[in-house]
């Protein structure tokens, strides 16, 4: 899991801890197939290009004092068994064996292991996992963990789920547009939401009534369809953009007055634009990037090549950490839905990417509401840590 107006979006479904970030001027985002992804930033989110946000994150609820790897459980990740993870784990591994084995692949400062080394860790791993689910201490016989020398900013990024109808007809009357082709560049998101300059070519997948998430989706990257005629769904993933600079609309809200930054967030820029649905039009083509799909029975894949996973998979900067990277998040995720914060200490693998630089982790929180509602409200500090072999 990001262009400019990939920051927009992500061709994954990509993000907000990042869709805050891409909304008020940041970025998140995946490559849609392994082709785009070895070591790419598909950045400009395939969607997500972004300048991070120049006020620093919120300090974290204070963290447990007791060590992380004595808390890890399979409800602190949020998983109905480590054994879960498998799949996961096992593209991990399939990256790093592609890798040249006695190339270096992490050097951090008392952390260093080439190619070879990862992958090996990753088979370790793999297999003691359903000892985890027994007795998560059995970690430390094989594994050691090395903080990361700063602490981490930690979003979230999710997959949008929207309804739609295949045929214009009210209240289904925001399409959802695949790529014109050589016309792509020429019209803004005014000239194509507002202006008619897309309609009756052919181009729609299907019709949302909500344009607010059409534009979050837009934001994401990619998502899925339920048609209401038969209940039936696909994904959609990015299928290119107009080529227009990306415009962060949180913060002109921010700029104008509509809410103070320090409530940022996609619940607060939604809760003001169904407050003034006047003003939509304004704020949403504030933006002149406009986002095109393209129709997938596969779910959306991450930069490096494979789908994510959720609660497991997270997009980081691969120039700070390698695709493929073991890692530990410990750190709050938003509460759901009551406004307690939820400690999240789990296994994450690299295995995405977007607008992040350094110490930025974007976890991927799968589909539905609740992710949905983390996602949009992820923007603090965790600790992140390296698991190295014994």
């Amino acid at each position: 899991m990001k262009n400019p107006a990939s920051a927009l979006l992500r061709p994954l479904a990509a993000g907000l801890g990042l869709a805050v970030l891409l909304l008020t001027g940041a970025c998140a985002g995946v490559a849609e197939n392994p082709a785009s992804a070895p070591g790419a930033n598909p950045g400009p989110n395939g969607s997500h290009q972004v300048r991070l946000p120049v006020t620093p994150p919120p300090a974290p609820t204070p963290a447990p004092t007791t060590p992380w790897n004595t808390r890890i459980s399979r409800g602190s990740q949020q998983i109905p068994s480590f054994a879960s993870l498998a799949p996961a784990v096992d593209r991990s591994i399939a990256y790093a064996a592609r890798k040249p084995a006695s190339a270096l692949a992490i050097d951090k400062p008392g952390a260093t292991l080439t190619w070879g080394q990862l992958h090996q860790a990753l088979i370790t791993f793999r297999r003691i996992l359903p000892e985890l689910d027994r007795d998560p201490s059995v970690l430390s016989k094989y594994f050691k963990w090395v903080p990361l020398e700063t602490d981490t900013l930690l979003t979230g990024y999710y997959e949008p789920i929207i309804e739609v109808s295949r045929t214009a007809r009210s209240p289904y009357t925001w399409p959802i547009y695949r790529n014109p082709g050589a016309g792509a560049k020429k019209h803004s998101r005014e000239a194509i939401d507002y202006g008619g300059a897309l309609r009756g070519k052919g181009l729609e997948i299907g019709y949302a009534k909500d344009p607010i998430a059409v534009f979050f989706l837009h934001v994401q990257g990619s998502g899925k369809l339920r048609f209401v005629e038969d209940g039936s769904t696909e994904y959609v993933l990015f299928g290119g953009n107009n080529g227009h600079r990306y415009v962060g609309v949180g913060r002109v809200m921010v700029n104008r007055g509509c809410f103070p930054e320090e409530e940022m967030s996609m619940q607060r820029i939604r809760r003001y634009l169904e407050e003034n649905p006047a003003q939509i039009r304004e704020y949403l083509t504030a933006n002149p990037s406009y986002i095109f799909f393209k129709e997938s029975q596969i779910p959306p894949i991450g930069a490096m090549g494979v789908p994510v996973t959720p609660h497991a998979s997270v997009a980081v900067d691969p120039g700070f950490v390698p695709y493929g990277a073991l890692l530990v998040v410990d750190g709050d995720l938003p509460g759901f839905p009551g406004p307690a914060p939820e400690r999240f200490t789990g296994f994450v693998m690299a295995q995405d990417t977007g607008c992040m630089r350094g110490n930025h982790f974007d976890l991927y929180l799968g589909p539905g509401e609740k992710a949905a509602h983390q996602a949009g409200l992820m923007k603090g500090t965790a600790k992140g840590y390296i698991l190295l072999p014994r």
